[in-house]
């Protein structure tokens, strides 16, 4: 498989289940291991892990969330667990009371989260340090109209500060409107590019 992705631009993979789409951006995310090829962003080998993780924010399609914590708490702890000091996080948690993404919600618990705020919350924590080179899997699985919206702007206005993003899904209009290109993957293979789909 090749391909290559200009840098402030979204691009998508679709395909249908078993395509190969998440072991794509499992292998992007240095989740999986490739077997062989070279993958290099910002002249950075994804070989040289110490300078290629700060790099990129994971979104996966299974939502790694704890239901037993508020999705206050929730940003919170993984804002520790990046690295964040106390004062990091706590500017990161009254950033978070305004931004329109979870702002309605933060003291939810994540067991009382739809789909969508599920998703939601899930995006805020892939942009934790804010990352050059944005990973997202199937990210509007089970979203309703609203999240899907949001998720739709906070995306829109990533790209125009120059961030990249690869974004996986099934629904392949959906990707032709919202993607600089998308890649169409069958059984692992490049089944089809196509440029500018909108």
């Amino acid at each position: 498989m090749s391909f290559e992705q200009a840098e402030g631009t979204i691009f998508g993979i679709a395909g249908d289940n078993g395509a190969g789409k998440s072991t794509l951006l499992k292998i992007l995310a240095s989740v999986l291991s490739r077997d062989k090829g070279e993958v290099v962003f910002r002249g950075i080998s994804l070989d040289d892990l110490a300078r290629w993780r700060p790099m990129i924010g994971y979104v996966p399609q299974e939502l790694a969330l704890d239901d037993r914590f508020s999705v206050r708490e929730t940003l919170a702890f993984w804002a520790a667990a990046r690295g964040f000091s106390r004062e990091g996080r706590l500017r990161f948690l009254e950033i978070a009371v305004t931004d329109p993404l979870i702002s309605g919600f933060l003291g939810k618990p994540i067991r009382e989260c739809s789909s969508g705020m599920a998703r939601r919350v899930s995006l805020i924590i892939g942009l934790l340090g804010d990352p050059l080179l944005l990973l997202l899997d199937e990210p509007f699985a089970g979203t309703d109209q609203d999240s899907r919206e949001l998720i739709l702007d906070r995306l829109a206005l990533l790209r125009s500060r120059g961030r990249t993003i690869l974004i996986s899904g099934h629904e392949q209009e959906l990707l032709g409107q919202l993607c600089d290109r998308v890649l169409l993957l069958r059984d692992g293979e490049v089944a089809m590019a196509e440029a500018d789909p909108a």
